[in-house]
């Protein structure tokens, strides 16, 4: 039988499937971004829907 491998003093343990302090900071970071750049889209597409609203009003009419 193989002697049991033992973790360093003071080095503490995370469960399994618990991600590390960096990690859990990334992630955040990251949903941030993500969630910045949805609102950014979302102005830019209701800002194009705006002139495009304007643009079919203000046409010149063609006079035959």
């Amino acid at each position: 039988m193989e002697p049991e491998k033992l973790l360093p003093v003071g080095e503490p343990t995370l469960p399994v499937g618990m991600p590390s302090p960096a990690q859990q900071q990334w992630g955040v970071v990251i949903s941030i971004v993500i969630i910045v750049l949805m609102i950014i889209i979302g102005a830019f597409y209701a800002w194009g829907e705006r002139i495009a609203q304007n643009q079919v009003f203000t046409a010149p009419e063609i006079a035959q």
